[in-house]
């Protein structure tokens, strides 16, 4: 397999965190049962628009930290948050207060929240797709139009069922210690405080979110199927996009699933399942550009 190097701000010591504009805001939304996190980043301009991105599994608002100058530059309010239980999000500690339908029902009453109306670009990475596709089928009257970034279209199969018995056997640390053991890292280097900062920002954003969060997770995504069907009976414009190197779900199948709705399909070269940490002017450049037909 063909691996990336870390990308550029790994290499200068920053982590996403550190991404985040001076102009752009961090707050706390209340939207009845639970509060998310939210980072907002006002158009540098003129505003053409207004995106709302959702972030993966394990992952966090800060995740898209990186396009946010060059998406307010293009003239786009953006704003990213924290799902229900990933950090600086609270939520439930059962798994069944993160079923797909209240996921995708807190992005709609996040947008009302802002005061957002109608009109959002909605953007979902790998399980923030999943969140998006159902949230999209909810209302598609709130969407200009939607975004399967990095996701796709099918169950991402056993392993999720594996993975999820070591959560509940083990908790999160179950989980960090298969996660550095696949990428032959110490998996105890943190009992002895030896993480490089940027491991230590991984480590704190997995045992930051809640276990229930992932338990609800791993479920979704082994029971995820193709809606092709529902989405294109939503209308709603759609772009399946992916790095050329995404190593989650089968790009054929993404490829496949953007014909099937009829979707603009664009491949991020020299990037990988995080396209927009890797190439995150590139991608940017395009996610505006497709806001902008």
């Amino acid at each position: 397999m063909t691996t990336l190097p870390p990308p550029a701000f790994e290499l200068q010591g920053k982590t996403l965190d550190d991404m985040l504009p001076s102009t752009a805001t961090r707050k706390q939304i209340n939207i009845g049962e639970v509060e998310l996190a939210v980072a907002d980043m006002p158009a540098t301009g003129t505003e053409l628009g207004i995106a709302i991105l959702v972030p993966g599994f394990t992952s966090s608002l800060s995740t898209f930290f990186p396009m946010f100058q060059t998406l307010a530059d293009q003239g786009f309010r953006v704003i990213s948050l924290s799902q229900r239980g990933q950090p600086g999000s609270t939520g439930p500690d059962t798994a069944g207060g993160y079923d797909l339908a209240t996921l995708a029902r807190d992005i709609h009453q996040l947008a009302d929240a802002l005061g957002l109306g109608r009109e959002v670009h909605l953007v979902g990475h790998s399980f923030g797709g999943v969140v998006g596709t159902e949230a999209v089928i909810q209302d598609p009257s709130r969407f200009a139009s939607f975004t399967m970034w990095n996701s796709g279209a099918g169950s991402l199969g056993d392993q999720m069922l594996g993975e999820q018995a070591v959560l509940r056997e083990h908790g999160i640390r179950g989980l960090w210690i298969g996660f550095r053991q696949e990428v032959g890292a110490d998996p105890d280097a943190d009992l002895r405080g030896e993480l490089n900062v940027i491991e230590e920002f991984y480590h704190r954003r997995l045992f930051s979110t809640n276990p229930a969060q992932i338990d609800a997770g791993f479920t979704h995504l082994y029971e995820h199927r193709d809606r092709s069907d529902e989405l294109i009976a939503t209308g709603v414009r759609t772009l399946v996009s992916h790095g050329a190197l995404d190593d989650a779900w089968p790009i054929d199948q993404q490829r496949d699933f953007a014909s099937k709705v009829g979707a603009d399909y664009w491949v991020v070269a020299n990037a990988g399942h995080s396209a927009h940490a890797d190439r995150p002017e590139v991608c940017a450049r395009l996610l505006a550009a497709f806001w902008s037909n």
